[in-house]
């Protein structure tokens, strides 16, 4: 062996350690005692040895120190040792388990010994140990065993006892076949029953188990594998006598002997009936959590600076397109700053290093791309945190929220201001805004063309009195408080339209039309007002001409009505004359005509006769009009009744066939409407084919109007006749084919016309004809 006692020889028994009094007496002490003592500096080497163990070893002090202790001891022996040392400093407890190993001698020998090692830590530092070894022989060895085996049956009998009697654990004691041997008394209390109620029977059927079918067939089978040697885990939901429910959780432990054969089942469990009841309210107020964070788009985050680390949650990872279960285990920060932008990524790496190096709190704004390649938005909040003692920075902790709707909202809103300020610019109309004290903030181009400036800087309702004004209708004046402007930040709505005629600040004369609607705040309280004015001076013009023209044209038309009626009136006498003199001819004159003779009259008499029709004909369009009924609500079942009944010598002679839907109630002129329906189901009889004429009339609802429509299945109309058949005296037949006047139709759309409806045709030549027309809801 080396010799390097004068450098290692430094222990605080040492020779050369300070030679006090105190020091002498305790080496004395250390060499005195029956065991061995050493001490190991940190690299395992022998810095001091008493003198029992350089009688153990056979070696000489100098012949130690220096050299490592596997010198003297096997290298898994000092492994051993170490091991314990290394546990006792991790663990901070103190050594009380020997370690038995094998010593070789200076001679070659081998000798047993037993060593209890501790470590000796100096500030925290691990400076080496100190052990003490023991040597002993076979017989020693057994007793110690023995002595060993007493000490843990003790302690085991200890343990058993306290865990038995352990107020908060329910312990029974089995036989193997799961007889009852012994229960504790925390556990007896779950039952109305005593001790020597249940001992001796089979455990499965005890109360605690209660009458359910599912449960003591479980606890059969558990009692089984343990009897089986199997260490078997269980949870069951029972009922307490009085009611109460409960959850026991535990274990059915098989209790062996020397030979591992099973003697004895113990049972202990507990009541997790609080801890269950926690865990439920654990899991719901974090499912509600992880709702809110998910609702809420929140992540959190956690970088660990000076490892570079960040360790993030699932929703921060998946925005950031980066695997959950690698974020939680914590990925450089440059991955994540990689997912941003390119366009926000170097403002955002500024804000970072400049918060770690000031320390101000943290928040940032912008867009990421996640997994799905997905463009988002995000707000980021942190804070970085600094070593007490050197300020350096540790973490930088934070959380995320993801804002794309807010911002997509955001950027919606301003495009939609950029809308509204455009359209506010190039509106038709002008349109001026007043803050809720009436000072005038906004006034668009057309406005100020409208009054000849940029003239809206009143700062008041009262300043508006520089606006000079008119009522156009009344030509009264209009005061500051006659504005539609004053109206509207009096909470008023200006939907039907002010009409001043103005001065305007160019020296023009306009009429102009203003409405006018307020703006509220959430508390309804109006804060603006916005009020549109349209220049309506032309227009006003146009309508007086209009109305004037109107005016003629009623003029017109009544003189033309009152025309043909004295026109259709006074032909009535020369007529009638006509007719007399005519038939004055044939019963005088009759036989003196030849047979040409005859005829002509016959012609006379027949045009005189179609004169006259016409002249009726024409007598009652003309009174449309001015001779009608008042509207009143007419219901039309009784109408076309009516109707079909007048024509009922008709129907029989065609034998027609005519169906009626249920018609409703319109508002409108009984007689006029009977005689619609009259004209168009008499066409719809006369003009038919070979076969007996088919007519249906029907309705249908038109918005605030009735659809009503009356098809037939006669000769039909040729589409370019159609607009033909409501002309005045327009025939599209000849009198030897079909009688009539012409004007029968036209009579129907003239009737119609009066009522605010429309009248049309829809045919085909030989197809039959559905004339179709609108009359008036008699509700609406």
């Amino acid at each position: 062996m080396s010799r390097r006692a004068d450098e290692t020889e430094s222990a605080f028994w040492a020779d050369t350690a300070d030679d006090t009094v105190a020091a002498r007496r305790y080496r004395t002490l250390v060499n005195a005692v029956d065991d061995g003592i050493y001490q190991l500096d940190a690299a395992g080497r022998f810095v001091a040895v008493n003198d029992h163990l350089l009688e153990i070893t056979g070696y000489a002090r100098e012949d130690l120190l220096g050299e490592h202790a596997s010198s003297v001891l096997a290298d898994d022996d000092f492994d051993r040792i170490t091991t314990r040392v290394d546990e006792s400093v991790t663990n901070g407890d103190r050594p009380n388990e020997t370690v038995e190993l094998t010593v070789r001698t200076a001679g070659g020998e081998t000798c047993s010994c037993e060593v209890r090692a501790s470590p000796l830590v100096d500030d925290g530092t691990v400076r080496g140990s100190v052990g003490v070894v023991r040597e002993f022989d076979d017989s020693n060895r057994t007793a110690r065993r023995l002595e060993e085996r007493d000490r843990q049956l003790a302690r085991t009998q200890r343990r058993f006892e306290a865990i038995f009697n352990d107020p908060n654990i329910l312990v029974g004691l089995l036989e193997p076949d799961g007889t009852v041997l012994d229960i504790n008394g925390t556990a007896m209390e779950y039952i109305d029953a005593d001790l020597e109620d249940v001992t001796g029977e089979p455990f499965w059927e005890t109360p605690w188990w209660g009458e359910d079918e599912t449960v003591q067939p479980n606890v059969k089978e558990w009692t089984e594998r343990a009897a089986a040697g199997e260490y078997v885990e269980f949870e069951a939901d029972l009922t307490r006598p009085n009611g109460d429910q409960y959850t026991l959780s535990g274990v059915f432990r098989p209790v062996t002997n020397d030979d591992g054969e099973v003697v004895s089942i113990i049972v202990s469990d507990r009541d997790i009936t609080e801890r269950k009841r926690r865990e439920r309210s654990l899991r719901d107020a974090k499912a509600q959590l992880e709702a809110a964070t998910e609702a809420g788009a929140v992540g959190t985050w956690e970088w660990q600076i000076p490892e570079n680390q960040m360790t993030v949650g699932t929703l921060f990872a998946r925005k950031f397109g980066i695997d959950p279960d690698e974020a939680r285990s914590g990925v450089p920060l440059e991955r994540f700053i990689d997912s941003i932008h390119e366009d926000d990524r170097d403002r955002v790496v500024t804000q970072i290093e400049n918060v770690v190096e000031s320390g101000d709190e943290y928040e940032a704004e912008y867009r990421v791309w996640n997994a799905d390649d997905e463009l988002r938005w995000v707000i980021a909040r942190g804070h970085v945190e600094y070593d007490d003692d050197d300020g350096t920075p540790v973490t930088f902790p934070g959380a995320l929220t993801d804002i794309t709707d807010r911002k997509r909202a955001e950027i919606e809103v301003k495009a939609h201001r950029r809308q509204l300020e455009t359209l506010f610019q190039v509106l038709p109309v002008g349109a001026v805004v007043a803050d809720a004290d009436g000072s005038l903030i906004r006034a668009n181009a057309t406005a100020k063309e409208i009054w000849g400036g940029n003239v809206f800087d009143a700062e008041s309702v009262a300043e508006y009195e520089k606006y000079s004004a008119v009522w156009a209708e009344s030509g009264e004046s209009v005061g500051p408080e006659d504005w539609t402007m004053s109206q509207v930040l009096q909470g008023e709505a200006v939907t039907d339209p002010n009409i001043y005629e103005i001065s305007t600040f160019d020296d023009e004369r306009r009429i102009i039309m203003e409405h006018g609607m307020p703006v509220r705040d959430e508390h309804g309280e109006v804060s603006r007002a916005v009020v549109t004015l349209t220049d309506i001076t032309e227009r006003r013009e146009s309508q007086r001409k209009l109305e004037e023209t109107v005016a003629k044209l009623e003029e017109s038309n009544e003189r033309l009505e009152q025309f043909a009626y004295a026109a259709s009136h006074d032909l009535q006498e020369p007529l009638r004359m006509v007719t007399s003199y005519l038939q004055l001819l044939e019963d005088r004159y009759g036989d003196a005509f030849d047979e040409d003779g005859e005829e002509f009259l016959e012609f006379a008499v027949d045009g005189a006769e179609r004169m006259h029709d016409m002249i009726d004909a024409l007598l009652e369009y003309s009174r449309i009009e001015t001779q009608g009924d008042s509207f009143e609500p007419v219901e039309l079942d009784g109408v076309v009744d009516d109707v079909i009944d007048d024509l009922q010598l008709q129907i029989e002679e065609t034998a027609a066939e005519i169906t009626v839907d249920e018609l409703p109630v319109v508002d409108g002129d009984a007689s006029q409407l009977r005689q619609v329906f009259q004209n168009l189901l008499d066409n719809a009889l006369t003009y038919h084919g070979d076969d007996p004429p088919r007519v249906h009339v029907d309705v249908d609802r038109r918005g605030e109007m009735w659809l009503l429509s009356v098809w037939d299945d006669g000769i039909g109309i040729d589409p370019d006749d159609q607009e033909r058949v409501f002309s005045v005296f327009d025939r599209l037949h000849s009198r030897d084919e079909y009688d009539g006047t012409g004007i029968g139709l036209a009579l129907c759309q003239r009737i119609v016309e009066r009522h605010g409806g429309d009248i049309w045709v829809q045919s085909e030549s030989g197809e039959g004809a559905t004339f179709a027309f609108t009359l008036p809801d008699a509700t609406e």
